[in-house]
């Protein structure tokens, strides 16, 4: 069962997520607001948007960067493994996506970005993205490599204050579609739908 504080925090993420998206097509990147085009649930990018190389490391401790998005679709989502709602809500959707679309067997790769360095370790983001699906990926680096791959892409994060020994971290709830170029193709606002995603998905793959 939802919680109440689940549902406003999934309806705040989805609100964040669409003035994300509308900051993202006003920013340098996307100028050009022709680039950018609502379709059946998702925002296409037309021509797609490269990204910068940067460098972060995976649940094994091997490096993650752009050649690692490479030569695959992948679906990207950052948050943190102490996120109490949006970011498991966020891995069940895409591990829903995995039944529908397939994974690695179709080219496909579903990738958890974890924005809170200071706790998500190789080892802890290993344990947690378990829980979900084997092939899930995760990674997380240092802030200033984070902070290069999310203002291209748009998405954002930031650190919430400490209380009681603890914080939270602020961040968008938008999942982000990357093409075997490893450019940003589409983005999907919550909250997320499977369904709608593997389509999204299958659409492009078709373009």
């Amino acid at each position: 069962m939802v919680t109440r504080n689940a549902l406003i925090s999934l309806t705040l993420a989805a609100a964040l997520g669409v003035i994300l998206i509308v900051g993202v097509l006003a920013g340098r990147t996307f100028r050009d607001p022709a680039r950018a085009v609502a379709i059946e649930g998702m925002t296409v990018l037309s021509p797609a948007s490269s990204l910068p190389d940067f460098r972060l490391h995976d649940q094994n401790n091997q490096v993650f960067n752009l050649a690692r998005l490479q030569g695959k679709w992948s679906f990207v989502f950052f948050g943190y493994t102490h996120c109490p709602d949006i970011c498991p809500t966020t891995l069940v959707v895409m591990r829903d996506v995995q039944k529908i679309a397939g994974g690695t067997e179709r080219g496909i790769q579903y990738v958890f970005i974890s924005v809170d360095p200071k706790r998500d370790n190789s080892a802890t983001l290993g344990r947690y993205l378990h829980y979900f699906h084997p092939e899930f990926i995760g990674a997380t680096g240092v802030h200033d490599e984070l902070m290069r791959l999310t203002r291209t892409l748009g998405a954002y994060y930031e650190i919430g204050k400490p209380r009681h020994g603890s914080y939270e971290v602020h961040h968008s709830a938008a999942i982000f579609l990357l093409d075997p170029e490893a450019r940003l193709r589409a983005l999907f606002a919550g909250p997320h739908d499977a369904t709608r995603l593997a389509q999204g998905l299958q659409r492009l793959k078709g373009n």
